[in-house]
């Protein structure tokens, strides 16, 4: 019994270890599998963040079953401490942004999973508006003898952002309609951007013309083009203001605004937000 005792004794760190690693691997994985995901990381690392809990789950799996004696020391059993107590931090923050996020503000399916319609919605032309997965879209759409570019409203405020002129002179893009009081009853289209994760990420946005038949906080899918600011304008851009529930920071084209041929009423993208963004054709859209 005494030797058993004393076995224990000379392996509990490594045992502790193990314990450990296996936490901080199960935390890892669950993590990379959950709707929170994005809150701390963007998306695409989500398959790195997963592999690398499994490898140091596997790793504390071997601590555990094959632990070596070995006399414990104070700096290994502070340094289990310090791991321990990030565990319980990082916990409490996953369970923290869970709850206190709004329902939509979270992943709820796949990319290209559209989230349902509201009963009885329909876009400006009449046309139901689509539900469900979507067939990927092409990298241009012609409408009306007009070709249309995909992309993401981010994507061409980056290109604006540079000062590059060989955006497309005819574009098709998402984003969200509002009016905001600051901009004195004018419309506002954007997307949040997400670069690495929601604590960096900007809210883009463009004034828009064309557009006064729909609905504030509608999402929409404009078929446009730009037109250049006049000195109001521009004025009003650099006045943007985000709004008290708003997670990042506001920033509106100070230059061009956006002017819709032809727009529908769509679901909320799900996610709302934007990820990828790319310098050419295909863009990412989305």
């Amino acid at each position: 019994m005494s030797g058993r005792l004393d076995n224990f004794r000379a392996t509990f760190q490594d045992r502790m270890e193990g314990l450990i690693l296996l936490c901080m691997g199960g935390f890892m994985a669950g993590l990379a599998l959950s709707r929170q995901y994005w809150n701390f990381l963007n998306p695409k690392f989500s398959p790195l963040t997963l592999g690398a809990g499994c490898v140091i789950c596997v790793c504390g799996l071997a601590l555990l079953l094959r632990p070596e004696p070995g006399r414990g020391t104070v700096g290994r059993l502070l340094r289990q401490a310090a791991v321990l107590a990030f565990l319980c931090l990082a916990a409490t923050a996953w369970e923290h942004t869970a709850r206190e996020l709004p329902p939509d503000a979270s992943f709820t399916g796949p990319r290209g999973l559209s989230a349902p319609a509201e009963p009885g919605a329909a876009g400006v032309n009449g046309a139901s508006e689509p539900v469900g997965p979507q067939a990927p879209e092409p990298p241009r759409v012609t409408r009306d003898g007009v070709e249309y570019v995909r992309l993401n409203l981010a994507e061409l405020y980056i290109m604006l952002d540079r000062g590059r002129k060989d955006y497309p002179a005819h574009f098709v893009l998402r984003a969200n309609l509002t009016r905001p009081s600051w901009l004195g009853g004018g419309t506002l289209v954007s997307r949040i951007a997400v670069v690495c994760c929601l604590a960096d990420s900007l809210n883009l946005g463009f004034q828009a013309q064309g557009l006064d038949k729909i609905r504030d906080g509608k999402w929409v899918e404009i078929y446009g083009h730009l037109a250049p600011l006049d000195a109001a304008g521009r004025k009003k851009s650099k006045s943007a203001q985000p709004d008290e529930r708003e997670l990042s920071l506001r920033v509106v084209n100070p230059a061009q605004r956006i002017v819709a041929e032809h727009v529908e009423v769509i679901p909320t993208p799900d996610p709302p937000f934007l990820f990828e963004f790319r310098e050419k054709e295909p863009f990412a859209g989305q």
